[in-house]
């Protein structure tokens, strides 16, 4: 009789979204299987930037400085940024960032830092620091079928050997691409925008040092009689990404063998003896997908499975492990027995618009002088609707019943004071600026007070006691805070798991009502609080 493993979550997919969902499982204490069908890490760079509220992400996980270390060896040369056009590389000229640098000017106060990190370096490292955490990771293991009742989903695996499996878990998390096997077999539909170019992704080595002769970008748009296309910076020196447009009405990916790949390079370098070696290839479109279903049931969608788009921006990967940071604090309170299976019920409320936000940014770039903000003739309407990288991923708001407060919101704020459903503001909270407000909350609940109070603190260990639901009290400089957030001494943010303020002292949230607004927050208790080995980390028959 073949045994069948018991798990929490089984987590289906190991790219950037679904290591950093492991992570987050980990932190969380929650146990997990990850399976990928994929031996090993991805070829192609897709993901280069690391968006700065990614990078706080990993802050709260500990692993800030591994990644930042990674990335300080990413650029072999030069620095990252710039966009440059012309007929090929060796004659493109820069275009007028002012626009785009002005607007990037305009940053949310943070602890950390963007970072220029390309996928294929950063997943190993995701990798390393997963297993280092006790993570059980599964690479060359297909999901082959699963079904879902009441109580959990049955997933029979295979591994490249033949081999086959079963996992019993509680939940599954599909962060298996945009293709997602998972979300089809569901049959969940989505929002679609057909795509406007269609792109061979040709990852290469070719030494470009003396073409460029130090000058530097992110992207050059090449245009001439026998390529289009773009070329993407990976290290600067002798690792590139051609993007080469194409018909698919006339050709596909077979009809681009290596010799035929090379001849194009070639063209859009300008130099028609260059040595080129291919590394890698893919097809890709940027066409949108947002799906209509975030869940069903016991089954979640992160990442490129709810969401796929262009990459302008950088928003797909960044969006996804904001997806898998929102959502796996919750699976974590429901699977310990302190929130009720409502507070799953607000994870599409809260991440769903947050996709067909990148989407639509993304899509504002598809006109390479759109995207880094270049005024022409026919653009200022897109120009008026682009919204900077900061309010995107950082000034967004919240209004499920995950928070306190008002249900219908404005989705975007211009700074973040501690509104109800946004990100906390970051104040350092030490001389040496090594603790930040971020980093008081997590993997509980915090209340961060100006100045002290007797009657929060005691409110505090009266909700505990009552709720079972972690919550630590910080006292917060009074000057520096209120000004900040508005809030006087003995005022109170109350922030949740993942760094967002549920509920603040000036609207509805008080020392005697602070046990009710956490029931409110998690939907509820359930009955009879249970232990994560309780929810499924034995083993059976």
């Amino acid at each position: 009789m073949t045994s069948t493993q018991q798990v929490p979550v089984l987590l289906v997919g190991g790219g950037l979204v679904g290591l950093s969902a492991a992570l987050f499982l980990e932190y969380h204490g929650v146990p997990f299987v990850l399976v990928e069908k994929r031996t090993g890490v991805s070829v192609l760079p897709r993901s280069r930037g690391v968006h700065t509220r990614t990078v706080e992400l990993f802050r709260q996980l500990g692993i800030e400085n591994r990644v930042q270390q990674a990335a300080a060896t990413a650029l072999r040369a030069g620095r990252f940024g710039g966009a440059r056009r012309g007929a090929t590389l060796a004659v493109a000229e820069p275009l007028d960032l002012g626009n785009f640098v002005n607007s990037l000017s305009n940053h949310e106060p943070s602890p950390s830092s963007f970072c220029f990190l390309p996928q294929v370096q950063l997943e190993p490292v995701l990798i390393e620091l997963a297993r280092e955490r006790g993570g059980d990771l599964r690479f060359g293991v297909e999901l082959t079928e699963f079904a879902a009742d009441d109580e959990g989903v049955t997933a029979t695996l295979r591994d490249q050997a033949g081999g086959v499996s079963t996992i019993r878990a509680d939940y599954l998390i599909a962060a298996d691409g945009a293709g997602s096997p998972i979300r089809r077999a569901l049959g969940i539909t989505g929002w679609e925008l057909p795509p406007t170019h269609h792109y061979l992704n040709v990852f290469v080595r070719t030494d470009l040092t003396e073409v460029l002769d130090g000058r530097t970008f992110s992207q050059c748009e090449i245009v001439n009689d026998k390529v289009r296309g773009l070329v993407l910076a990976k290290n600067n020196t002798d690792d590139w990404s051609f993007h080469l447009e194409y018909d698919p009405a006339r050709a596909g990916l077979a009809d681009y063998p290596d010799e035929r790949c090379v001849e194009l390079i070639r063209a859009a370098i300008g130099v028609p003896d260059i040595a080129v070696e291919v590394l890698a290839k893919a097809a890709w479109d940027t066409g949108v997908f947002v799906a209509d279903e975030y869940r069903r049931d016991r089954i979640f969608l992160v990442g490129d499975a709810a969401h796929r788009h262009a990459p302008w921006g950088g928003y797909g990967a960044n969006t996804g492990i904001a997806d898998a940071h929102n959502l796996i604090w919750k699976l974590a309170s429901v699977l310990s027995g302190t929130a009720g299976p409502a507070l799953l019920d607000t994870y599409q409320p809260e991440r769903r618009p947050r996709a067909i936000v990148g989407a639509e940014q993304a899509r504002l770039g598809t006109d390479f002088d759109t995207r880094y903000g270049v005024e022409t003739p026919d653009n200022a309407a897109d120009l008026a609707r682009q919204l900077n990288t900061d309010t995107v991923m950082t000034r967004y708001r919240y209004t499920s019943t995950a928070v306190l407060g008002d249900s219908a919101g404005a989705p975007h704020v211009d700074q973040l004071t501690g509104q109800v459903g946004t990100r906390v503001p970051h104040l350092w909270v030490d001389g040496s600026q090594q603790i930040s407000t971020l980093d008081l909350n997590g993997p509980g609940f915090a209340l961060l007070v100006t100045g002290t109070s007797a009657a929060w603190r005691d409110a505090v260990a009266d909700a505990q006691w009552d709720t079972g639901i972690d919550i630590t009290v910080h006292a917060l400089p009074d000057a520096e805070w209120a000004a900040r957030t508005g809030l006087p001494e003995g005022g109170a943010l109350l922030v949740r798991p993942d760094g967002i303020v549920a509920g603040r002292s000036d609207e509805d949230l008080y020392p005697s009502t602070l046990t009710a607004a956490l029931r409110r927050i998690v939907g509820g208790l359930a009955s009879g609080a249970m232990s994560l080995d309780d929810a499924g980390a034995s083993t059976g028959v």
